[in-house]
């Protein structure tokens, strides 16, 4: 990168927009006056965990009695899905499967690995912050993601970059704007067979044939000038 990305995300409980190292604290805090509030009512375990890669994130609260496979579902929906490629949580300690339940893997401060596809390997970290009593039903909510970053063309270095080249970006910076974009087609010949791909806001951005999430359309692909 010619310059640090800033990444923020906007809270689902205030959408005000946070640093991404501001925003557990704040989102705690949301978190903790809920449980207050439903103090007294039939309340269920929910777990609040961050997803981390780089500067991407996610904040994900999570009922507790659901199964790991749920989260898997979900990575691969927002984040990771592009071929049907296999998939699973590590630990250096645990044993986490798919069929684990939530409350029991993520206890406070627990780190976990998730790899999807073994072949072009997407690694993500997930960070276990605290545990809640809610009254909800929902077994997943996306509390907060990213904002998609400012990745700014290669070329003219004023534009937003729409797409990226996966054979050169390994050996220097190659986004490109969708005018400049032609000009790098002409110096590599792998872009316009199979290397051109679009800017999306993952971290599985420019590998296999991903091209995009699912759901959560409206923060997904690139910035806007």
């Amino acid at each position: 990168m010619e310059k640090a990305l800033v990444s923020e995300g906007k809270c689902i409980y205030c959408s005000n927009t946070f640093l991404q190292k501001a925003m557990p604290k704040h989102l705690a805090a949301h978190l903790a006056a809920a449980e207050k509030n439903d103090c007294g009512k039939p309340a269920k375990t929910y777990c609040h965990i961050e997803v981390e890669a780089g500067e991407m994130f996610l904040h994900l609260l999570v009922k507790g009695a659901a199964k790991m496979k749920v989260i898997d579902d979900f990575l691969r929906v927002i984040w990771l899905d592009c071929c049907g490629h296999l998939s699973a949580f590590r630990h250096k300690n645990l044993k986490p499967s798919m069929n684990s339940l939530v409350q029991d893997i993520f206890v406070p401060k627990i780190k976990l690995l998730h790899d999807y596809d073994f072949g072009t390997t997407t690694t993500v970290t997930l960070i276990a912050r605290s545990q809640y009593k809610l009254a909800l039903n929902e077994n997943i909510i996306l509390l907060s993601r990213n904002e998609p970053l400012k990745l700014l063309c290669a070329v003219c270095k004023k534009n937003a970059a729409t797409t990226l080249c996966a054979v050169c970006r390994w050996d220097s910076y190659a986004f490109f704007c969708d005018s400049c974009a032609p000009m790098h087609e002409t110096a590599c010949n792998d872009y316009a067979d199979y290397a051109g791909m679009p800017v999306v806001n993952s971290p599985r951005m420019g590998e296999c044939g991903y091209d995009g999430g699912t759901i959560d359309k409206a923060r997904d692909g690139c910035f806007k000038m």
